[in-house]
């Protein structure tokens, strides 16, 4: 056997074990075999159950490579799963075949092969065909080898001393496949799930119900554009692109344990925008039954309607307001000391100190307390995804996922990291989801901003000390949210 023969056998199985793509795997597996036995032609079919189907065909003398990563496909018919076809019966009975010359042998149809060679000159003589049969005892698919060659370039039989080479060749790349198709399966599988798990949490308020799914639209569209910028060397492989749009998908799975008054919560009162309007509608009717007794003059019940009409204007405007101005918060404060006489003739106060509390937030919809729950959920997010096992490849992405809410000054949270303890992905997922939160369309609390508006702030931030100024400089060069 050839010395570049025995160092293929030797290097095989470090090959078949790094090929990463099944249509490279499948074309190293039969120009393997094909520098094995120093053969002229070779033809790889898969197993589809009836029928063999043809995905790789080589013949060096024609220089004909046909199948495999950036050829020409193999257009021919499967071919049937009956007796009559050499490489069939290979697989049907799981045995090698080795003929020495195709035009002595009455036991199989050539009529393929003869029909080939009269059409193409080719002469087609020694044969041999080699099962792939994994630890299951699965034929996965079969190699056709045809004529093997001498050192002077003649066509001679395929050695016997090859075959039991061949047969472990067989197994081996059989095995390889299989094992490709389990990663596969289990990469679907996980990249499924994740998605199923997103839509569930971000379905859980319709007003979230876009925003992780739009982040991994912006994120893969950015990917796509940095990998095409040959002067900038931050790439990401295929590999790492699935891992951080896996985090992208499961950034917010913290929220699952959020309660949804908080999370829906449209305006500063939220759940007690209710009874602090029917409540606020009783102090009028108690006053207009005062007024009709004669409790009151006439000059005081004008004053409780103008005092009554005067808050629920306050009340209006801090509950749709997005910032509080402080005359309005002070006056709001003030609110705490209003007193009603009730019909049991107890005095109770016009708003409860929660509510007081509601609606002078100044900013946004949430409380202190809400927003340190609202914020708990990168906490959950961590503590959830420490239960799943995410090795190897995957191992980044239960921090990438859960500090996406940390800043570069160290004013983020929940760990309160800074400057180089926040990764580049990091840094770029909370770009994301930055960015989407501030045009988003469906968020309770505030109406949607222009593409420039939203830049404006992200440089704010940049200019606070927030975000990373060069990978935003990028975002917005890629304009990674236009559809494409």
């Amino acid at each position: 056997m050839k010395t570049a023969a025995l160092e293929d056998i030797l290097d095989v199985g470090i090959a078949f074990s790094k090929e990463k793509d099944r249509e490279s795997l499948l074309d190293k597996i039969l120009t393997t075999a094909m520098n094995i036995t120093g053969c002229d032609g070779g033809t790889l079919y898969m197993n589809q159950g009836d029928a063999l189907e043809f995905r790789i065909m080589i013949t060096r003398s024609q220089n004909i490579h046909k199948g495999g990563p950036g050829r020409e496909a193999v257009t021919l018919p499967p071919v049937p799963m009956s007796e009559n076809n050499v490489c069939a019966c290979g697989a049907l009975y799981r045995q090698l075949i080795n003929i020495p010359d195709v035009y002595q042998s009455d036991r199989y149809d050539f009529s393929g092969p003869k029909k080939y060679d009269a059409m193409t000159g080719y002469h087609t003589q020694s044969m041999m065909v080699v099962p792939m049969e994994d630890d299951k005892e699965n034929i996965i698919g079969v190699m056709q080898l045809i004529n093997a060659m001498d050192e002077d370039g003649n066509v001679i039989p395929f050695q016997k001393e090859s075959e039991k080479i061949l047969l472990s060749l067989g197994s081996q790349a059989a095995i390889c496949l299989v094992n490709m198709n389990y990663a596969r399966q289990i990469e679907e599988m996980l990249d499924s799930l994740v998605r199923v798990m997103s839509t569930a949490i971000d379905a859980r308020t319709p007003y979230n119900a876009n925003h992780t799914r739009n982040m991994v639209i912006y994120g893969s569209n950015f990917i796509d554009w940095l990998n095409g910028q040959p002067d900038i060397d931050w790439k990401f492989s295929r590999e790492k692109t699935r891992v951080f749009l896996l985090s992208v998908w499961l950034h917010d799975v913290g929220k699952m344990v959020t309660p949804l008054e908080i999370m829906d919560k449209q305006d500063r009162l939220g759940t007690n925008a209710k009874e602090v309007e029917q409540r606020l509608e009783k102090i009028g009717l108690l006053a207009r039954i005062r007024e009709l007794e004669g409790k009151v003059s006439p000059q005081q019940a004008e004053f409780e309607k103008q005092q009554l009409d005067h808050v629920r204007e306050v009340v209006d405007q801090a509950q749709h307001a997005g910032f509080l101005p402080d005359d309005l918060e002070n006056e709001i404060r003030q609110f705490a000391g209003l007193r009603y006489e009730d019909v049991d003739g107890t005095f109770q106060p016009w708003f409860s100190e929660e509510e007081i509390v509601q609606l002078s937030i100044k900013k946004g919809t949430l409380t202190d307390e809400e927003r340190r729950i609202m914020q708990n959920h990168v906490v959950m997010t961590r503590q959830l995804l420490e239960q799943m096992s995410f090795e190897g490849e995957y191992r980044d992405i239960t921090t990438w996922a859960s500090e996406h809410h940390e800043f570069i000054n160290g004013n983020g949270y929940p760990l309160h990291l800074a400057g180089d303890e926040i990764c580049k992905e990091v840094r770029l997922l909370t770009i994301l989801d930055v960015f989407d939160a501030l045009t988003a369309k469906d968020r309770p609390y505030k109406k949607p901003m222009s593409e420039e508006k939203a830049f404006e702030i992200l440089h704010c931030m940049e200019r606070d000390g927030e975000i990373d100024g060069e990978i935003l400089a990028l975002f917005e060069q890629s304009k990674s949210w236009i559809d494409k």
